[in-house]
């Protein structure tokens, strides 16, 4: 939040399923007064969300990558 001054924090990913850091994420988020996203389970265990987020954030701030230098690996 400090290095973008963003008022919002989506949490996703595998991380995402842990209670503890939504619960910790969420105090700090109040003493800030911003707002947290938590997805649910189903979204928690795939890092797709994340990463699509990723990209959108990335594009729209003019940050993009020439297609001989992207690598995908499925597993």
């Amino acid at each position: 939040m400090s290095h973008c001054s963003s008022q919002e924090v989506l949490i996703v990913g595998g991380v995402g399923c842990n209670l503890r850091l939504q619960e910790m994420m969420n105090i700090m988020c109040e003493e800030r007064g911003a707002k947290l996203y938590a997805t649910d389970e189903r979204f928690c265990i795939d890092n797709g969300a994340m990463i699509a987020q990723a990209g959108i954030e990335m594009f729209q701030s003019g940050t993009t990558t020439p297609w001989d230098l992207v690598t995908c690996t499925q597993r």
